[in-house]
Formats: structure tokens, sequence, C-alpha cells
């Protein structure tokens, strides 16, 4: 698959666009259900569910816990490649940009999901999703041009860039929850 048409070229393009759409579009899903859960609880509550999960999360990508969390355990079929060179490769993205449809390489996507459930505006929710997409884009990008076996590098330092990744979420849900919680 590494060696399809979608990682050179327009179609790469495409195929990232389908990441930053597949990725906002499960962040206004979220939104849409989290207007609803949101209005009986308080919001120092809901940051605190939050934050719950984010401990959960960084303890289970670092061992210390040991449980699977829910994902689709497919990947997504190259099938999609028959709608031609460049909406194939969008709806690949998008399909991976979900979230919903693939492997999830870490928990930190469902802290996310979680925040923008309880807490995030829309515009939050716009660049959870963006986000998201971004870093789906990122490690595509990286793991094909790195000079190596990426696969092999990640599992060496997985601990390491998983604390590494919790602690800038964390740096970014205190960035986020200031505002309540100082005044």
């Amino acid at each position: 698959m590494l060696s399809s048409p979608v990682w050179r070229g327009s179609p790469a393009l495409a195929f990232r666009a389908g990441l930053l759409v597949g990725g906002t579009i499960t962040a206004a899903v979220l939104l849409v259900v989290g207007s609803l859960l949101r209005a009986p609880i308080p919001e120092p509550a809901r940051w605190a569910v939050v934050a719950l999960t984010l401990v959960t999360v960084a303890l289970k990508e670092t061992g210390v816990l040991r449980f699977t969390l829910p994902e689709n355990r497919r990947l997504v079929p190259e099938s999609v490649f028959r709608l031609g060179r460049l909406l194939g490769p969008f709806q690949f993205g998008v399909e991976m940009g979900t979230g919903v449809r693939t492997y999830l390489p870490s928990g930190l996507p469902y802290v996310a999901a979680m925040s923008v459930l309880l807490t995030a505006p829309w515009t939050g929710a716009v660049w959870a999703g963006i986000g998201f997409g971004l870093g789906r884009a990122l490690m595509t990008t990286a793991s094909l041009s790195f000079p190596g076996d990426w696969h092999e590098r990640w599992t060496r330092f997985r601990t390491r860039l998983a604390l590494l990744m919790a602690a800038g979420f964390l740096a970014s849900l205190l960035g986020a929850a200031w505002p309540v919680f100082s005044g």
C-alpha cells in the first residue's frame, strides 16, 4: 500500500485534506452530542472528567494500566481508490481522519474526544478536529520519509513518546481550562 499513488503528488494532498475533513467531521459530531450532555453537568465537573480521562489514558500508554479502548480494528479498504486519482485518496483520508474506521495508535484521541464532548466551544471543536487530522497526516508523512524502520523506532521509544505527548496534551488542556478556574 505504501507504494500506492496516494502517497505522491496531488493525491497525497487530497489524502491529507481528507484527513483534516474527517477530523473536523468527528469533532462536529462530538460537539453536537456534547451540547446535550453538558447542560446538566457543572463546568468544573466536566473538566474533572477530562482530567481523569487524561490521567487514565497516560497510565495506559505508559503500561501502568492494561485495558483496551474501543476501536475499529480494520484498515480503510483500498477499494476507495476506485473513485479516481483525487477522490479516492480524499475518501481514504476522510475515513482515516474520522478515527472511527481504522486503528488508533494512541489513546490520546480519546482524551481529545472527551474534551470536545464536554468542554469545547465550536471553535475549539474545529481546531481539535483539524489537530487530529494534522496529527494523522504528520504521522503518515513521518513514517514514509523516515530513514529506517519507523515501526521499530516507534515501539522502542513508545513510553517516552507517550509521556511527552501526554504532557503536551496536559499543557494545552491547562491553557484551555485556565479561564474557567482563574476567575
